[in-house]
């Protein structure tokens, strides 16, 4: 939830500073911006990510130094590199899906995290897990997170298909063939 309200904040920034620019932009500078700050939180608190990891993983402090680089770098990817954009964005999806075992782990044991409140919290977090992935996928551009238009049903469809009586309108069109004017070529659509 903290970094949904890093997110929420930056990404309207961005759009505020950037105006004029498409939402996605501002999307994109928004999560760079917020994967930049939870990386470096990483760094300079790490106890409550160390919490995140159960006692038989081997060297938390090492491990959680290490995704906070991780994060700083995408962050970092997410605001400058323009030409690999969609694959900084599926690796941005790929790391969120690959910490989101830590975020169970610490719904399911009932761990009590350093600066976060207990009880449905660490529940309430995990949906925003998919979401992240879905921003980090829709504001590079990747094209499975792209718009695609609604299919219509059968019984749509039946009621748009014109009826027979009326197949075409009748309006005459002007049509150049060869060696003829454009008065000569005049033909009307009832005529064919």
């Amino acid at each position: 939830m903290i970094f949904f309200i890093i997110l929420s904040v930056a990404t309207t920034t961005a759009a505020v500073v950037l105006r004029g620019r498409r939402l996605r932009t501002a999307a994109r500078w928004g999560f760079g911006i917020a994967m930049v700050v939870a990386g470096a939180t990483h760094l300079v608190k790490p106890t409550p990510f160390e919490q995140h990891l159960p006692d038989w993983v081997p060297g938390p402090s090492v491990l959680v130094a290490g995704t906070g680089l991780i994060e700083i770098a995408l962050g970092i990817g997410l605001l400058l590199v323009r030409s690999r954009r969609q694959l900084v964005g599926m690796a941005t999806a790929a790391y969120l899906a690959a910490v989101f075992p830590a975020n169970v782990y610490v719904a399911v044991a009932g761990v009590d995290v350093d600066g976060q409140p207990g009880g449905v919290y660490p529940w309430l977090r995990l949906p925003f897990q998919a979401l992240f992935v879905a921003w980090a996928l829709w504001s590079t551009g990747h094209p499975s997170a792209r718009r695609r238009p609604a299919r219509r049903s059968r019984l749509n469809r039946a009621r748009v298909r014109p009826s027979p009586v009326h197949t075409r309108p009748e309006r005459s069109e002007t049509v150049q063939t060869r060696g003829s004017s454009t008065r000569e070529g005049r033909r009307s659509w009832s005529s064919r």
